[in-house]
């Protein structure tokens, strides 16, 4: 009897323990929602993205000039190929291949410098964006807390979640208040 005493008496202390512990409560967060409507994350991602721009216009000048200069020497070794040509042209085609090589060189050498520029300028525009992002953190913590939140999640993570959940607003409110 007096084991089944005990074994009632450990029942209702688990029952009562179990039943006490608090239910974990989540929040969702669209991170991609609150990079786009952050006036501040968006405003430092449209300066890297403008001083990207020129670089990147003229990455793309260069890789079709390089084209052109790819096709011309490929027409023009044509020619020099020719023997039905005379060969005053053969040797006129020869010298214009010399001269698209050493301009395809150049341009090359001159393309990636611009590339390096454009790898360097993406770069200084992710350090400047990181501690927005850090920012974006901090406010998503900050709702969470407000909120009674012990997990937020990102969006991207999960298949689905009740709307119920969604916090980015919030979150895109904080951060554009300026808290």
């Amino acid at each position: 009897m007096k084991k089944f005493t005990t074994f009632i008496l450990a029942s209702l202390l688990l029952a009562t323990g179990l039943s006490a512990q608090k239910t974990p409560i989540v929040g969702v967060v669209d991170f991609n929602r609150v990079r786009a409507e952050s006036t501040e994350i968006k405003a430092a991602v449209e300066r890297v993205q403008g001083s990207l721009a020129p670089v990147n216009e003229e990455i793309q000048r260069m890789q079709a000039s390089m084209q052109a200069i790819i096709t011309e020497m490929r027409e023009t070794q044509a020619k020099a190929d020719n023997p039905a040509a005379s060969e005053a042209a053969r040797a006129e085609a020869a010298s214009r291949i010399g001269v698209l090589q050493a301009e395809g060189q150049e341009l090359e050498a001159r393309f990636n410098q611009f590339r390096q520029q454009a790898q360097q300028l993406q770069q200084k525009g992710q350090e400047d964006v990181q501690p927005l992002i850090v920012k974006a953190i901090e406010a998503t913590k900050k709702v969470a807390e407000d909120k009674g939140i012990d997990l937020v999640v990102p969006s991207a993570s999960i298949l689905y979640h009740d709307e119920e959940l969604e916090i980015t607003d919030a979150v895109i409110a904080v951060l554009n208040s300026g808290e």
